[in-house]
């Protein structure tokens, strides 16, 4: 489906209860709604390639990539198999250096939550030149346009048009109800997404998609006033 007929969709269903947001306004929305889906479900896997060497065990992800799937060695076609920083037992000080003849085992993600300096850690290395690993990761998508197709699947492409609704209702004052419904939808459509995604990751895998556990509270401003006596009297006692 076109970008473009899922911001007529949204504007259509908004405009039914008295909601009117611009098409900028609403394509704000769908993107910000596919990057949130592609974080929580890490539905956007591509493939790509890394080099490392002898001289650095370390290197960085490609970029936009959130997380890796799968690593395998590009010659040897073996697996590099994923442990957690503490499992780093696995570790042997023989590795410090060049292992001549080994193949790269083991792959650990350090500061897997800042994007701009996560990189991946690889042992043992096995020469003193470049070693060249196949990665499939998942990826935040780009930003779409109105002539644009999403990359999420086209049987979850409606998630796109739940945000959207609850985007434009959340942002029009005394539609918090309107807004949760439309956000209750979301968060049960993404669950299935990230159900049936769930099986194709490799065992042993560092990340997986887990189930949506949002809560979406409104609170008014009249709430707010009467909680504040409430509030005041606490703190005097």
């Amino acid at each position: 489906m076109l970008v473009s007929a899922l911001v007529d969709n949204i504007q259509y269903t908004l405009a039914d209860k008295g909601v009117y947001r611009t098409d900028t306004f609403v394509l704000s929305t769908i993107n910000h709604g596919q990057k949130l889906v592609a974080v929580l479900s890490m539905f956007d896997e591509r493939r790509s390639s890394i080099s490392i060497s002898g001289s650095r065990n370390m290197v960085s992800l490609p970029a936009t990539m959130l997380v890796p799937i799968f690593i395998a060695n590009t010659t040897s076609g073996n697996r590099v198999n994923p442990v957690r920083l503490n499992e780093m037992e696995f570790y042997s000080s023989e590795w410090e250096g060049v292992v001549e003849g080994a193949d790269v085992e083991y792959y650990t993600v350090l500061n897997p939550h800042h994007d701009a300096e996560i990189e991946l850690w690889c042992v043992p290395i096995p020469t003193t030149g470049t070693v060249d690993l196949s990665i499939v990761g998942a990826y935040v998508p780009a930003d779409l346009t109105a002539t644009s197709t999403p990359r999420l699947p086209e049987a979850y492409q409606d998630l796109l048009y739940l945000y959207g609704c609850f985007a434009g209702f959340v942002s029009e004052p005394g539609r918090t109800q309107d807004a949760g419904r439309e956000y209750g939808k979301f968060v049960a459509r993404l669950n299935g997404f990230v159900a049936s995604l769930r099986s194709r990751f490799p065992s042993g895998y560092l990340f997986r998609p887990q189930p949506i556990e949002f809560n979406y509270e409104a609170v008014t401003r009249q709430q707010q006033k009467e909680s504040q006596p409430k509030q005041e009297q606490a703190n005097e006692g």
